[in-house]
């Protein structure tokens, strides 16, 4: 057994994967922690109503920044790392896709404001909740900018940059804002969550620029566009798979169980933060493998990683399947009426991670148009799942509609990995 691990790890590549992936491991288990430290926050400070109505907030704007961002975050990603030499075509990637996406983010965030009242009383029938309506709605303009801005660091392998700008320092300032202030209306934790986008966004930008050069060619514009658009489909359903249940939960149900259904999903996504981290390093690489042809080198990084995936969520999976109402009840007593939903999501996330990076497979290898194909499918079968499962089943058809089609999404994107490329990473002990 030693003698095979020393094997693979004889392999330059292997160990870099290995050794960036801890790397990025550590710096992902602390976005981990402090994320899951904010919903704590939240959830005991604000109570049950309170930190519902918040959640319910925060999902829809994470949806409709998805959607202001064009596509360019994989976009970014992949051309980036392929111009990884080029610092002006790396400024130019990151401007480009700023330049077009910023408008619409602006634009969703005054509709947003302006809609509050509308939306509050005919689509949530939450009166309470136009308040954090009004006030989360410039976050939307600080998700679309912090997304891309850490997509680019990711492209340069920059991951102590990309993992804090992406989900650990906005997190940081406004649970620490809600702690020390002793907030308890979900409208001003809206308030100190768009406070707390503007100051990091705008920090990292800067960050990004400032060690960037004008040397080098720039991009051709329509390739950035050719891929954002299939790219674009692909991000707008993944969110919605992810993000879509608690907003649709919103329309159906009292604020306490979208708040259930929000602590359960954080909880369960933990478990997706070892893929996450793996992305982080092998995402560029499959870029890299496919600019120079290596078809070989993206099976043998791509098999490798999952074997790091699936030794590294076991415990996590099986931790969380056993003990779900020691888990929710963290977040108070009451939140432990989620423990079943917690485990459906758990089973979900479980098979996200066992299948790998397959969506970045496709995605870094040309084949976004298979990708856009998936999400359509799954991003489609959550919207019309979920508001018929909800109002039969309540919350746990909810979860279960959503961790059917997140499996679903992930095993279809297998197959299209398996005709495209020629392996299956579900077989992962294959040799590499």
């Amino acid at each position: 057994m030693l003698s095979k691990v020393k094997t693979v790890l004889s392999d330059s590549e292997h160990r870099h994967t290995l050794i960036n992936a801890t790397i990025a491991l550590a710096i992902r288990l602390l976005g981990a922690g402090m994320a899951f430290l904010f919903n704590l926050i939240i959830a005991r400070q604000l109570g049950a109503e309170q930190s519902g109505y918040f959640f319910l907030c925060f999902a829809l704007v994470m949806l409709l920044s998805a959607v202001a961002n064009l596509g360019f975050e994989n976009t970014i990603l992949r051309f980036s790392s392929a111009n990884i030499h080029s610092d002006n075509a790396l400024r130019a990637i990151l401007k480009f896709a700023l330049r077009n996406s910023l408008p619409i983010a602006i634009i969703f965030a005054i509709a947003l404001y302006v809609l509050a009242p509308w939306l509050a009383e005919n689509i949530f029938n939450m009166q309470g909740v136009t308040e954090t309506l009004r006030f989360i709605s410039p976050a939307i303009i600080g998700l679309t900018i912090v997304m891309l801005v850490a997509m680019s660091f990711q492209a340069r392998h920059k991951l102590v940059a990309s993992i804090p700008c992406q989900n650990i320092a906005h997190f940081i300032l406004c649970g620490a804002a809600v702690t020390i202030l002793s907030v308890e209306s979900a409208s001003t934790a809206a308030l100190y969550m768009s406070l707390s986008l503007g100051v990091t966004s705008s920090f990292f930008y800067w960050l990004s620029m400032k060690d960037l050069n004008k040397d080098g060619e720039k991009p051709n514009s329509k390739e950035l566009w050719y891929s954002a658009r299939p790219n674009w489909v692909i991000i707008i359903m993944s969110q919605s798979v992810q993000w879509a249940a608690p907003v649709i939960l919103g329309m159906y149900l009292v604020a306490e169980q979208v708040a259930f259904f929000s602590v359960a999903q954080r909880i369960a996504l933990l478990t997706a933060f070892i893929l996450m981290a793996v992305n982080l390093v092998v995402a560029p690489k499959f870029s890299a493998f496919h600019a120079k042809g290596d078809d070989e080198g993206i099976r043998k990084t791509a098999l490798f990683s999952v074997r790091l995936l699936v030794l590294s969520a076991l415990p996590i999976v099986l931790f969380m399947l056993l003990f779900p109402e020691f888990l929710m009840g963290l977040f108070g007593d009451e939140f432990k009426q989620g423990a079943i939903i917690l485990q459906i999501l758990v089973l979900g996330q479980a098979v996200n991670v066992i299948t790998g990076s397959v969506g970045f497979l496709l995605m870094m290898s040309g084949h976004e148009r298979d990708m856009r194909l998936v999400t359509l499918i799954s991003g489609f079968g959550v919207l019309i799942s979920v508001p018929i499962f909800t109002k039969i089943f309540g919350a746990i058809g909810a979860a279960s509609a959503t961790a059917f089609f997140i499996s679903l999404q992930n095993l279809l994107a297998v197959y299209f990995v398996k005709k495209r490329l020629g392996f299956n990473t579900l077989r992962f002990w294959q040799k590499i």
